[in-house]
């Protein structure tokens, strides 16, 4: 079943708690979005994308063997769940065995023909492998399905994000320099 139809079987409330543990981690922000998945699991403790998730803080840690345990649990509930045969396939991947991650990987495209990450991963390997013709291939195709999801705040300028404010500051010194310096 892919992540869409999981989330939405959640009430308002859990599937915005959920969301909230998703950004924090596109963020990069494992920490604390591991906290929030804990506290969302408590209440759903087999919601299966939140599960894939707290796994895959797991591979970011190194902490393979936990990983590997949610993702066993995962699969046992759902056979079919791309995420979590993808992210086997990055564990083996991190343990060296690329030829076990491609067959992990595959997979997981035979299962979910959309799911994006796994032909990025796949291009990923194909690419190590000096195999450029089909890591191409794949990489495109995970463009075209999408390898990652954006969320585009309308509600917030442009100006007020911190790395714009930082640049209009430089930009404002760097006149009032020239200014002094030319008169």
């Amino acid at each position: 079943m892919r992540e869409e139809t999981y989330k939405n079987q959640l009430e308002d409330e859990n599937k915005k708690l959920y969301q909230e543990c998703v950004n924090l981690m596109e963020k990069g922000r494992r920490k604390k979005a591991k906290k929030k998945l804990d506290h969302f699991l408590e209440e759903k403790p087999n919601f299966v994308p939140a599960l894939n998730k707290k796994a895959v803080i797991h591979i970011y840690n190194k902490e393979f063997n936990q990983a590997q345990s949610l993702l066993n649990q995962i699969l046992q509930q759902d056979p079919d769940f791309a995420p979590a045969i993808t992210n086997l396939g990055s564990i083996a991947r991190e343990m060296g065995n690329s030829k076990r991650a491609k067959e992990l990987y595959q997979k997981a495209i035979k299962i979910d023909e959309e799911y994006g990450p796994a032909y990025n991963n796949l291009g990923v390997i194909y690419r190590e492998e000096g195999n450029y013709s089909e890591s191409i291939k794949y990489l495109k195709k995970a463009r075209k399905k999408g390898s990652f999801s954006y969320d585009i705040n309308a509600d917030k300028p442009f100006y007020k994000d911190p790395g714009c404010l930082f640049v209009i500051f430089l930009v404002v010194a760097l006149i009032l320099i020239l200014y002094l310096l030319l008169n």
